[in-house]
């Protein structure tokens, strides 16, 4: 994890060229793994990409989609409580049993249908109510930081505090 005074931090290493395919078995060890902020910033650092790029839909259809609980825990660990319940209401869209496996997710999803992406796509008003809320107040709709990269970074720094 590197950290320095010029606002430069990595708090992945090599994790991104290292983690195994969520689904693998080894997954869960390789996650158990890694440090605390590791385990707290992977999940919802791929969430914030994935929704970012293409929505909950995206998300969920990929295969960081597995991942979906851990990262409701992290967004809390975050103290990012309003996102956490953001992301529980997309989750409890599968209802009480989520699928763990990108097939499992994908068979649900595909079970909506519609011409207009507000039908077919069960997230559709909650992916607006996540970006409004991970934004920074008052910062242009393109600004490089939102509330998720500030929680991370107040994270890391004050993990080994």
């Amino acid at each position: 994890m590197q950290i320095d005074n010029d606002d430069n931090w990595d708090p992945f290493g090599n994790v991104w060229y290292e983690q195994p395919d969520a689904e693998d078995a080894g997954f869960w060890n390789w996650y158990r793994g890694l440090t605390k902020p590791q385990q707290v910033l992977f999940p919802t650092h791929w969430l914030c990409c994935e929704v970012y790029n293409g929505g909950f839909h995206q998300y969920f259809t990929n295969p960081t989609g597995h991942h979906a609980p851990e990262a409701i825990l992290s967004f809390r660990e975050l103290r990012l409580h309003d996102i956490a319940e953001i992301v529980q209401k997309a989750v409890s869209v599968f209802g009480s049993e989520f699928p763990r496996t990108r097939d499992g997710r994908q068979a649900f999803l595909a079970k909506f249908e519609g011409d207009d992406s507000s039908e077919w796509d069960p997230f559709f008003f909650m992916d607006d109510e996540f970006y409004e809320a991970i934004k920074i107040a008052g910062a242009p709709d393109l600004c490089d930081e939102d509330r998720f990269t500030q929680a991370a970074k107040e994270y890391v720094l004050n993990f080994n505090r």
